[in-house]
């Protein structure tokens, strides 16, 4: 039987409020930085053919409500998503999103999202 992370299922939500695209010297995207609202700092990786989230990343306007497959936290405040993980963004205006964080609602949003994840 298959495990929730071999099945490709959402388990982890994140709320990113700054996003950075990172690019090489040829001014290729290689990587997207981001800052969740509690202040960790997310690093989400591409690999050699594969740049897909990166590429969804880049343009978004946060803050943005991201769900993921996969994560690392090899460190207390530091996040991987490696650049084979699965990401959707959850279709909620940045508006709203902002309104919940000055109301200090953030984590009471990942709760909420957090008991329909798998």
């Amino acid at each position: 039987m298959l495990d929730s992370q071999e099945r490709g299922l959402m388990q982890h939500a994140l709320i990113l409020t700054r996003i950075v695209p990172e690019r090489g010297l040829d001014g290729a995207l290689t990587a997207v930085s981001a800052v969740t609202h509690d202040g960790r700092t997310v690093r989400f990786q591409a690999q050699m053919d594969q740049h897909i989230n990166l590429t969804l990343l880049e343009h978004q306007r946060a803050p943005l409500l991201l769900l993921t497959d996969r994560l690392y936290e090899p460190f207390r405040d530091m996040i991987t998503v490696p650049g084979d993980a699965l990401l959707s963004i959850v279709p909620l205006p940045a508006g709203h999103i902002r309104a919940l964080l000055d109301r200090d609602e953030g984590d009471r949003l990942l709760e909420a999202v957090a008991v329909q994840l798998p």
